[in-house]
């Protein structure tokens, strides 16, 4: 019986991705650094480790730390500006674990000021008992830290556990913690489509892990 569903933030809870790269790219020009150049290498990693990265190859007066918690300050400035909305169909999948009992809790590689702010924004923090965030842990997804934080935090174990990413990486993570993951398959460019071998299912639509919660018609989620 799952008793806990833990949610990826970005990709997964709302489309911020792309801020996400309008955030990183007005600092680097903020900077004077080449945008088209570095932007790209950020790409599957934390802040902390590309930022510490940059810091070192261009000899920046600054620490990986500071960089980063610069960029969540200009993300959130721009997510405040975009209109952001919930993924589809999130805020009924919200309603229905909450209707059955079910904690719904937040494991994401970003820092907390940032996931509180979003989940605010977005009308849903009442939904989620519990947020593990990238600044708690010693080690950003793959890692399982940041799940591991999340299940503690819920008071569930991994096998009474749903996971939800978007990407190889998060998915890796919640394997790693030994909770079977969902695939949230939304992305329409083939370029950004994930392979998801570290999943157990895989969805389209949120609403189709209601049926994986209650168990009804499994086998047609499966990977």
């Amino acid at each position: 019986m799952i008793k806990a569903v833990i949610f990826d933030m970005d990709g997964v809870i709302a489309d911020t991705e792309p801020l996400h790269e309008k955030a990183r790219n007005a600092l680097l020009a903020e900077l004077k650094l080449d945008v088209e150049k570095i932007s790209p290498t950020a790409i599957g990693r934390s802040k902390r480790a590309f930022w510490g990265e940059v810091v070192g190859r261009y000899s920046l007066p600054y620490t990986a730390d500071e960089l980063t918690v610069r960029e969540f300050g200009v993300l959130m400035d721009i997510a405040k500006k975009s209109g952001l909305r919930p993924s589809d169909g999130l805020p009924d999948l919200l309603s229905f674990l909450k209707e059955r009992n079910i904690k719904a809790a937040v494991a994401s590689s970003s820092d907390r000021t940032y996931v509180e702010y979003i989940l605010e924004l977005i009308g849903l923090g009442e939904y989620f008992c519990a947020a593990a965030c990238g600044d708690e842990v010693a080690t950003a997804k793959p890692a399982p830290d940041v799940y591991l934080r999340a299940l503690a935090l819920c008071g569930a174990r991994a096998e009474e556990t749903l996971a939800v990413e978007d990407s190889d990486t998060g998915a890796r993570a919640a394997a790693a913690a030994l909770i079977p993951c969902v695939a949230y398959d939304a992305v329409q460019d083939a370029r950004l489509k994930q392979k998801f071998d570290a999943c157990s299912y895989k969805v389209h639509r949120m609403h189709d892990i209601e049926n994986i919660v209650q168990g009804v018609n499994i086998d047609r989620y499966a990977i």
